[in-house]
């Protein structure tokens, strides 16, 4: 996944959230005016790290190649592969995980909102419900009420008083009359009270009952939002699962690739080995020829060393040598290499140096060469001689030349074009692979270098 997709995705997500969120983007906020200073260095944040990732991948991919040397260059451009998915998927399952998150995190809000809906609906049910309760009730009344009147009305001219008192044919008729008369007046008031604080509670019912619709349809058009962001989540998280997929498909192609030549690889590395310690035998055997020069050596710094009463120390340190490279800069250390796939591991016994090629090399002391000439595996190399530097014997190795400009047995001074850097042998890409031999092994060529800058 590049950093451009992942910024391509947040200014999506920006959007979506900004659309869905109900928050209106202006033409000023996305004007370079309605951009905040933090946005901007934000923005610088992001192409700075995009270019310490960038320059971080060179660096490794470059490292590989050096690494992987001597190694067919099918096998290593499938293991620098390899290396290079296996980078990438801890990335990828983030995202994967952060796609999958906010797939969960859309469901609970989904179903958040939806629980707001169920329950505002119910209320208006509920609503509705008692309304229409209290509408069967208000034509009771209004029929009683009605009743009462025309019974209460039939005969209402000045004689319906008298007729009370004159239609009884005794007191107790009289009364009976005249309380039925005053419990009919009282229940016609009574229903119409009631009538009043129906139509009362009925009008805070209904404006209640508008606001609750009013909420369901903003509700519902959340509802409507949150279906297609969900979708839209979904979508992103089934990308990512197909990217994951994807990559772990491309990984398992060259695990199998590099698996069918295991054989291949080991015999390379069988044989780059036996290279190596004929190479060694040949700097013992020069250095055999010093030997005795060099313990004579040490044995007279030790006598002056006890003359002056002090330790002897010897002469050979860091900076001893010089950089064969105008512009040092170092693509892989000396020590030993560990392939994981292969569970191989092999010396790396050297430095390697970026030389594009092309690039002049330069003697790293005064000495002798012994050889300029193509070696398997080395391509073109060459061997200097220094004699005794410090009391030590320092013998200087350089590698995968395009073309030599000393030869053999011509004596150069620190600093002299020996020749120029290639891509010889079995190495993958132009650089120089510098070894250093001190009394006939090789030694880490950064002890006697100066550090790099």
């Amino acid at each position: 996944m590049t950093r451009t997709r992942r910024l391509s995705a947040l200014v999506v997500a920006i959007l979506v959230a900004a659309i869905f969120g109900g928050y209106a983007v202006g033409a000023s906020a996305l004007s370079p005016q309605g951009l905040s200073q933090a946005s901007s260095d934000d923005y610088q944040d992001d192409i700075d790290a995009t270019e310490r990732e960038r320059k971080a991948a060179e660096r490794r991919a470059e490292q590989l190649e050096h690494e992987l040397e001597n190694t067919d260059a099918r096998i290593a451009e499938a293991l620098i592969e390899l290396e290079e998915l296996e980078a990438q998927l801890p990335a990828l399952e983030a995202e994967l995980e952060e796609a999958e998150r906010l797939v969960e995190a859309a469901i609970v809000e989904q179903g958040i909102v939806q629980d707001k809906l169920d329950s505002a609906e119910a209320q208006d049910r509920a609503i509705s419900a008692q309304i229409a309760e209290d509408e069967e009730r208000t034509a009771t009344l209004e029929a009683l009420v009605a009743a009462i009147a025309r019974e209460t009305y039939k005969g209402n001219d000045n004689s319906a008083g008298l007729a009370i008192v004159f239609g009884s044919s005794d007191t107790q008729d009289f009364v009976d009359e005249y309380t039925a008369q005053q419990s009919a007046a009282r229940v016609q008031s009574n229903a119409l009270g009631e009538l009043e604080d129906i139509a009362a509670v009925n009008r805070n019912r209904g404006a209640r009952q508008a606001a609750v619709r009013d909420y369901i349809g903003e509700l519902k058009a959340e509802i409507d939002a949150l279906v297609i962001q969900l979708d839209a989540a979904r979508d992103v998280a089934q990308a990512a699962r197909d990217e994951v997929q994807a990559l772990l498909d491309e990984q398992q192609e060259v695990r199998d690739y590099l698996e069918s030549q295991r054989a291949s690889f080991i015999a390379q590395q069988e044989e780059n080995e036996a290279l190596q310690r004929q190479l060694r035998n040949e700097v013992l055997n020069l250095y055999s020829k010093k030997r005795e020069a060099e313990e004579r050596e040490a044995e007279q710094a030790r006598k002056r060393a006890e003359a002056n009463n002090a330790k002897p120390s010897s002469g050979l340190t860091k900076g001893s040598l010089s950089f064969p490279t105008k512009v040092p800069y170092k693509t892989s250390s000396y020590g030993m290499r560990y392939l994981q796939h292969y569970g191989y591991a092999r010396m790396h016994a050297g430095t390697d140096l970026r030389a594009y090629c092309g690039t002049p090399i330069y003697a790293s002391a005064a000495g002798t060469v012994e050889w300029a000439t193509y070696r398997p595996g080395y391509g073109n190399q060459v061997l200097i001689d220094h004699g005794l530097i410090g009391g030590k014997s320092v013998i200087t190795n350089y590698n995968h030349f395009s073309r030599f400009a000393v030869g053999g047995g011509q004596r150069v001074a620190r600093g002299d074009l020996i020749g120029y850097s290639g891509n010889t042998g079995s190495s993958t890409a132009c650089h120089l692979h510098f070894e250093v031999y001190v009394s006939g092994k090789h030694v880490d060529p950064e002890n006697l270098l100066p550090n790099f800058p």
